[in-house]
C-alpha cells in the first residue's frame, strides 16, 4: 500500500472514529438529561447515532475542502523545500487543522492540485 494512501485511510478512521464520540455523547446526554436512559441501547436511537455521526463527517470534509481551496488560493500555504512532503502556513489562522484534514484525507489529490497551483510560493 501506498504511503499516501495509508494516509488516507488513517485520516478517514479518525475522523469517522471522532465523529461517532461526538455523536454518542450528544445522545447519551439527551437520554439522561430526559431521564430516558434505557433507550440509549434501542436500535433506533443507536442508528440516529450514527445517522448523525456522518452527517457530522461530510460536513467536517466539506468545511476542510473548503478551508484548503481558501487557504491555496491565497497562498498562504506552501510544500516545505518544494519537496510535497511537508505543508507549511505561511500565515497562521485558526482554520489550519481543517486546511491539514484535507491534505491527509486526499493526500495524491491535494499534490496535484498544488503542483497545478505552481507552489510552492514563500511569503516570508
Amino acid at each position: 500500500m501506498q504511503a499516501s494512501t495509508v494516509i488516507s485511510v488513517r485520516a478517514n478512521a479518525v475522523l469517522i472514529a471522532l465523529c461517532i464520540a461526538v455523536s454518542d455523547a450528544a445522545c447519551l446526554a439527551m437520554c439522561v438529561c430526559s431521564g430516558r436512559l434505557p433507550a440509549f441501547e434501542s436500535t433506533a436511537v443507536r442508528m440516529t447515532t450514527l445517522a448523525s455521526a456522518a452527517v457530522i463527517v461530510l460536513c467536517v470534509r466539506r468545511m476542510a475542502k473548503r478551508a484548503f481551496e481558501s487557504a491555496r488560493d491565497s497562498h498562504r500555504i506552501y510544500w516545505t523545500d518544494g519537496t510535497m512532503k511537508g505543508l507549511v502556513f505561511a500565515v497562521p489562522r485558526n482554520d489550519d487543522w481543517l486546511v491539514q484534514l484535507h491534505v491527509e484525507l486526499h493526500p495524491a489529490a491535494t499534490r496535484e492540485v498544488m503542483t497545478r497551483a505552481l507552489l510552492p510560493c514563500h511569503t516570508g
